[in-house]
């Protein structure tokens, strides 16, 4: 079984690497290059103006025992609207959040 279906991955992203650990699993996400990209700023999809990616990290309770650790690229965007650089906004991913326990239960089986 491919480890993105058992994780559940949301749609438009996909498991790049995994790291397993006594008391931690490391998941790192990141979109397809298909994927559209959300302006944090304005709201709007960007298909112009790729300035780079950054990672966030974001961790959930813990599950079987360990805590699991999110590592999401994310994509940063020149904005039209005022021409600052803004990072992409991830719906199901909250800025200075943990991972909210329903999206946890998309992750784990």
């Amino acid at each position: 079984m491919q480890l993105r279906k058992l994780l559940n991955t949301p749609e438009g992203y996909k498991v790049t690497k995994t790291e397993f650990s006594d008391d931690q699993i490391d998941v790192w996400i990141e979109p397809y290059k298909r994927k559209l990209a959300v302006c944090s700023n304005c709201g709007q999809v960007h298909k112009e103006g790729f300035h780079g990616t950054e990672e966030v990290t974001a961790r959930d309770m813990p599950s079987v025992g360990r805590k699991i650790i999110l590592h999401v690229k994310k994509r940063r965007y020149r904005c039209p609207k005022d021409g600052g650089i803004h990072v992409e906004e991830i719906d199901w991913l909250k800025k200075k959040q943990d991972i909210p326990l329903d999206l946890l239960k998309k992750f784990t089986v």
